[in-house]
């Protein structure tokens, strides 16, 4: 697994990793985003993290960060935590491992004079058999974990570890780049300038750009198109690109740099750029005002493989929000991942709103925090300015006016997070929303940069389907089960207050095995399976049994009554499943197991 605080491997795809979060967030989606956990263990601990299988840990945040909450991890099925500390020793050195460089406990916030601190750890933890981490003492704090999951078929010796671009990225450097420097001094009159035309393979690893104090770019969009595509890749207010959404600000970021000197502004962007035949890049002065800058770009020799590597997009939206539905970050097609994203917000309560991230078509969001601040790495709107490797608060709302927290909701903020810890990975499509206020319930005026690496082609094509309910479908797939109870559900799925209530006949299933066959392609790179199942019966499982040969731990450690229908995705690896059309699939469950649907997806090798 590739480290993406090198720069360097950001725009390289890797299909194998599945991006995933556990986080606080209220089941009830009534923005009590705290002292939510996947369930209690047998000795009355509470359970934040439980994973089977191979897997890392990228970053953990928290807030109400203190000395009464007690955390162990207990690593591959162990009965003996490695770890037990507070949370505060958590973010403060008292795990040596976890310790140093890339972990953290900062002030981020104002809010009425709390403790206004939020923990940040970006050491990765990996697992190779599991990992189960718990909580006991004081249990109301936020959390949220990003992680990654792989398959049996990962080499594990490639995952964690801090690397020397980890340790430039917290000590707030960074290589130069190498590489031939073009320039051009350019003056904007109304609308569309060329500002280069580049002809040959290249990457750009340095796009800056250095204008005199109080030039006044907010008017100013760019348009990059990479190799001759008719659509701009890059559509994007000017200053946005470089963290900037209300003008210029110092911000000091692994992949922005931007500052003062001699009477100019200078704005860096160093993600890097890859292409094979040419790049375009235009400025577009919307304001009738002539406005001259100079453009400077580093230009390296393309040698990523083009197969694996995706073109850089950036995705501008705007607008009012709309009530009880998420302001659309974006939604885009294809294999790729999101590596940063910029954002403002105004009106009403706006800070409170939990990302929710859906990959590869599925219902329920891989990825739903605890809210936007959050998201951010801050916590406790209003937040001051702050910067780091990875996220940042690019104003002050609370000082803006009057020092109060009514007072603040006069100004919008600004965000960036740059994903360097855990780019959002997906093989078939993404699409990304963020709640506006507590619930999507306020009349905002929001905005948002979306940047990632992207390919037009996905990788799943859905082979198979089985209805549980049906019994046609089941004799289809041979569907049988040693012992299951028939069941009815009326529920939601687990993701927008808007989403419809769904009708399904399924099984649940207690010990015994579960059987059937799904069709597949045989040029394929592994299957996912993805179930339809009650999350309000927790935890379920089984162990998986592909044509004989296992293929790991179905497991569902999360519980909610509330929406209690979700999507579960199981990938199969590709050892078990090239050149083959069909799969005896088996499933052995030890407790309970629950099931409505499965949807079968080969996925296409690259």
């Amino acid at each position: 697994m590739r480290d993406y605080f090198d720069l360097r491997n950001l725009p390289v795809l890797e299909p194998d990793r599945r991006t995933l979060q556990v986080s606080s967030f209220d089941r009830k989606a009534d923005n009590g985003d705290f002292g939510q956990f996947l369930y209690q263990d047998a000795d009355g601990s509470m359970v934040l993290f439980d994973e089977r299988g191979k897997g890392c840990i990228r970053s953990i945040w928290s807030a109400i960060v203190t000395e009464e909450t007690i955390l162990s991890f207990y690593f591959d099925g162990s009965d003996s935590p490695r770890y037990t500390t507070t949370l505060m020793g958590l973010f403060t050195g008292a795990v040596p491992e976890l310790s140093g460089a890339g972990n953290s406990l900062d002030e981020r916030g104002h809010y009425d004079e709390a403790d206004c601190r939020a923990g940040n750890c970006f050491i990765p933890i990996p697992y190779t058999a599991g990992l189960k981490i718990t909580a006991r003492g004081k249990l109301d704090f936020y959390y949220h974990i990003m992680y990654e999951k792989y398959t049996d078929d990962v080499d594990m010796t490639t995952v964690g570890g801090r690397s020397g671009a980890f340790y430039q990225a917290f000590a707030g450097e960074r290589p130069a780049p190498e590489g031939n420097v073009l320039e051009k001094k350019l003056t904007l009159t109304s609308m569309y300038t060329s500002a280069f035309q580049l002809d040959a393979p290249g990457v750009i690893t340095q796009f800056t750009v250095i204008a005199a104090e109080g030039t006044k770019l907010e008017d100013v969009r760019l348009d990059i198109s990479w190799d001759g595509e008719l659509i701009s890749q890059v559509a994007a207010p000017l200053l946005y690109m470089f963290a900037q959404p209300f003008g210029f600000t110092k911000v000091h970021t692994l992949a922005v740099d931007t500052y003062t000197a001699d009477g100019q502004t200078v704005m860096s962007l160093y993600l890097p750029m890859p292409f094979w035949k040419s790049a375009g890049i235009t400025l577009v002065n919307m304001s009738d005002d002539p406005i001259e800058l100079t453009v400077q770009l580093t230009v390296e020799e393309n040698t990523y493989l083009q197969q694996e590597t995706g073109y850089f997009h950036a995705d501008y939206r705007q607008g009012l929000t709309e009530l009880f539905d998420d302001w659309l970050i974006g939604e885009f097609f294809g294999r790729g991942h999101v590596v940063g994203i910029v954002q403002t917000c105004h009106g009403g309560q706006y800070c409170e709103g939990n990302e929710h991230f859906y990959m590869n078509g599925a219902r329920t969001p891989q990825i739903n925090g605890t809210g936007t601040e959050d998201f951010y790495l801050g916590c406790y709107w209003p937040n001051l300015k702050y910067d780091s490797p990875c996220a940042g608060c690019v104003n002050d709302v609370y000082l803006m006016n009057d020092s109060t927290v009514k007072g603040s909701f006069k100004y919008p903020a600004g965000y960036y997070r740059f994903l360097h810890d855990m780019p959002i990975g997906f093989v078939d499509g993404i699409r990304l929303a963020i709640q506006h206020g507590a619930v999507g319930q306020t009349y905002s005026d929001y905005s948002s940069l979306c940047l990632s690496y992207r390919l037009p082609d996905g990788l799943f094509t859905q082979t198979d389907f089985i209805y549980v309910g049906s019994e046609v479908s089941r004799v289809q797939h041979a569907y049988t089960s040693e012992n299951a109870d028939a069941t009815f559900l009326a529920a939601k799925v687990e993701a927008e207050r808007k989403a419809p209530v769904l009708e399904k006949e399924g099984f649940l299933h207690k010990e015994g095995s579960i059987r059937f066959q799904v069709a597949i392609q045989p040029e394929n790179s592994g299957v996912c399976l993805r179930r339809l199942y009650d999350q309000s019966l927790s935890p379920q499982g089984g162990l998986v049994y592909v044509d004989g040969v296992p293929a790991g731990d179905w497991y569902n450690p999360g519980h909610n009554t509330d929406t209690a229908f979700a999507d579960h995705d199981f990938y199969i690896p590709a050892s078990v499943t090239a050149g083959k059309e069909r799969l005896q699939i088996e499933i052995l469950v030890p407790h309970i197991f629950s099931d409505f649907e499965y949807a079968v997806y080969t996925i296409r090798k690259v």
